[in-house]
């Protein structure tokens, strides 16, 4: 008899969507903003995060998340794309070939070369974005009107739309990334880190390891600007800029690699946190941030996902110590 077991990842994030979309009338629309923006942070962090369990560090990912914002944004404004889930969808496959372009040259590095070369090609892609007039210069491109699913959904509509749309794309994706990390190539790339020889030897290929790892961050990193350009219906070369990489790389500090939730709930937390501390220290927020990442990395370095690993684990000794006392005590009984 095959005995079924509940994913509590994939049953969180579910839980996670439906609570959020049933919900979603009630979200102040403020608190909607910060999601969307969270939910795109959360994105490429997460392809930095599948990067980090094979032990190398971009930051460069900035330039996937260029990618599929630009992509949206040319699209729309050169083709007259303007369904939503079709930019979406452009962006991050966009992003993907480019990863596939460039993975096969810088999965051959690993340590600070390959943190140093991705950031290289981003503030390449940066400087020439601020001075190339297809890309709108320092200014940007503007993103018109846009349809979802064919419907054009106007104010408040509109908005709750696109928050659903953001939300569920992080939700699928998020569980995909899951999946991918449970099997067989996800479990090669996290051996990667801990020995590469010990890999080549099981017959495994390290390097076409790194190299798909490579293609789903830039998917993932894609996919994340696609969204964040729809959600400011404004992208800039800002994106591909160091700092915007930067951000990406303090969420799974700030979240730590446990899970799939990890970069989500970091996100989210950077975003509350960065809008709370602009508003009270508008001068000094950098600041805030910075002795917060300073706090974490002191007392908690493996982020705060971690806390919860280490609850749940404890939990369950406890049910399992229960459960172990329990049948002692019906074994004791005449």
């Amino acid at each position: 008899m095959i005995k079924w077991k509940l994913d509590t990842t994939i049953a969180t994030l579910l839980v996670l969507g439906i609570v959020i979309s049933c919900g979603v009338w009630w979200i102040p629309g403020w608190i909607r903003y910060i999601g969307q923006v969270a939910a795109s942070s959360a994105l490429a962090s997460l392809g930095v995060m599948v990067l980090l369990r094979a032990g190398l560090l971009s930051f460069g990912q900035g330039l996937f998340y260029f990618t599929g914002a630009y992509t949206a944004a040319l699209l729309y404004r050169h083709l007259g794309v303007s369904d939503a889930v079709v930019l979406i969808v452009a962006g991050g496959l966009i992003a993907g070939i480019v990863a596939v372009a460039l993975g096969g040259f810088i999965s051959t590095y690993r340590g600070i070369f390959f943190a140093m070369l991705t950031l290289a090609i981003s503030m390449v892609v940066y400087g020439v974005a601020v001075k190339v007039s297809l890309f709108g210069g320092s200014d940007g491109l503007n993103i018109g009107p846009i349809s979802m699913f064919g419907f054009r959904f106007r104010g408040a509509a509109f908005q709750v739309a696109l928050f659903l749309l953001c939300i569920w794309t992080t939700v699928l994706l998020g569980i995909a990334v899951h999946l991918f990390l449970r099997s067989r190539l996800g479990k090669v790339i996290e051996a990667i880190e801990d020995n590469e020889v010990r890999v080549e030897y099981l017959g495994q290929s390290v390097r076409n390891s790194v190299y798909a790892a490579y293609i789903v961050a830039g998917v993932l990193g894609g996919t994340g600007g696609a969204l964040a350009g729809l959600s400011a219906r404004h992208v800039d070369p800002g994106f591909a800029y160091w700092t915007t990489s930067g951000d990406f790389v303090f969420v799974v500090i700030l979240s730590g690699q446990a899970s799939v939730l990890s970069p989500f709930g970091g996100a989210f937390v950077l975003e509350i946190l960065r809008t709370f501390a602009a508003a009270t220290f508008p001068d000094e927020w950098q600041l805030v941030l910075g002795s917060i990442m300073l706090l974490i990395v002191l007392f908690i370095p493996n982020g705060l996902g971690h806390v919860f690993v280490m609850l749940r684990t404890h939990l369950n000794g406890r049910n399992q110590s229960a459960e172990i006392s329990s049948s002692n005590q019906e074994t004791a009984q005449p």
